[in-house]
C-alpha cells in the first residue's frame, strides 16, 4: 500500500511505525522521493480489510468483547513500543479474521513527546480524547479513550459523542458525558472507564485486553439451531 505525504512526514511515519511489532500493524517497507512526490509503502495483507466496514454496523457481546480483546492487545503492543497511535478509528484498522491491526501513523507521537506547537491540534472527529483536543502532549490513554468511543457505537450503533458540527462534538467530549443509552452491561462498566474525562482515570489497553479476554471465556460457545427434521423425529 502507497501513502503519499511530504518527504519528512513519511520519514518521520516511516521511523515511527517501524518501532512497532509488525504483526500489529502493516509492516513499513519504504519510503522515499519520486517525481509525483513523497511516498511510504507498507505490507499488503492479503485477506484483511479496512475497519471502515465496521460503520454502520453493531455487534453481539461475545463478537465484541472478542474484537475489543484484539484492538485492546494491539493498542497495547503499540504502547510497549513507545508510541501512541493518536488517530485509533475504523478507517485505520485491518481486520482478517480475529486478527485486529492498526495502521496509518501519520499523527502518531512517541510516549512523552511534546506536540509541535504549530498550534494546531492533529485529530479525527470523533476519535480524539479530550485532552488531545486541547493539544496536550499524547500518552496512551488518549488510545484507549478512542478504544471506549468505537466500542460504544459498535454495541450501540450510535457514537457516544455523535454531533452534527465540529463545535457541538467539541463540546460533548469536553463535557465528559457520553451518550451509553443502550450500552450492554457485559461491556458498559469497562466502556465507561475507558471514556473517563480524565486520563489517569481510565484503564491501560493492556487491562482492557485482560478484561475482555477473560469476559470470553465465559461466553456460551456458538450452537447452530436444531434441523427442524431432526426435531420431529
Amino acid at each position: 500500500m502507497f501513502r503519499r505525504g511530504t518527504a519528512v512526514a513519511c520519514r518521520r511515519e516511516f521511523a515511527i511505525a517501524s518501532a512497532v511489532d509488525v504483526t500489529r500493524t502493516a509492516a513499513p517497507i519504504t519510503h522515499g522521493v519520486t517525481a509525483t512526490g513523497s511516498y511510504l509503502a507498507t505490507a499488503y495483507l492479503q485477506g484483511y480489510q479496512s475497519g471502515a466496514g465496521l460503520m454502520g454496523e453493531t455487534m453481539s457481546v461475545a463478537s465484541l468483547l472478542r474484537f475489543g480483546g484484539e484492538l485492546a492487545g494491539t493498542l497495547a503492543s503499540i504502547h510497549d513500543s513507545g508510541v501512541v497511535h493518536g488517530d485509533v478509528k475504523p478507517a485505520n484498522l485491518l481486520i482478517g479474521g480475529d486478527d485486529v491491526r492498526a495502521i496509518d501513523f501519520g499523527i502518531s507521537q512517541y510516549v512523552g513527546e511534546r506536540p509541535a506547537g504549530d498550534g494546531c491540534v492533529r485529530c479525527s472527529r470523533g476519535w480524539a480524547a479530550p485532552e488531545q483536543l486541547r493539544g496536550e502532549p499524547l500518552a496512551p490513554s488518549a488510545d484507549v479513550f478512542a478504544w471506549g468511543s468505537l466500542i460504544a457505537y459498535l454495541a450501540t450503533g450510535v457514537h457516544p459523542f455523535a454531533a452534527r458540527h465540529d463545535a457541538e462534538w467539541i463540546r460533548r467530549v469536553g463535557s465528559g458525558r457520553p451518550n451509553l443509552a443502550g450500552l450492554h452491561r457485559a461491556v458498559g462498566a469497562t466502556v465507561r472507564a475507558a471514556l473517563a474525562h480524565d486520563p489517569r482515570d481510565r484503564p491501560s489497553a493492556h487491562e482492557l485486553a485482560a478484561i475482555c479476554r477473560s469476559a470470553t471465556r465465559w461466553m456460551p460457545p456458538f450452537r447452530p439451531p436444531a434441523d427442524p427434521a431432526i426435531r420431529r423425529g
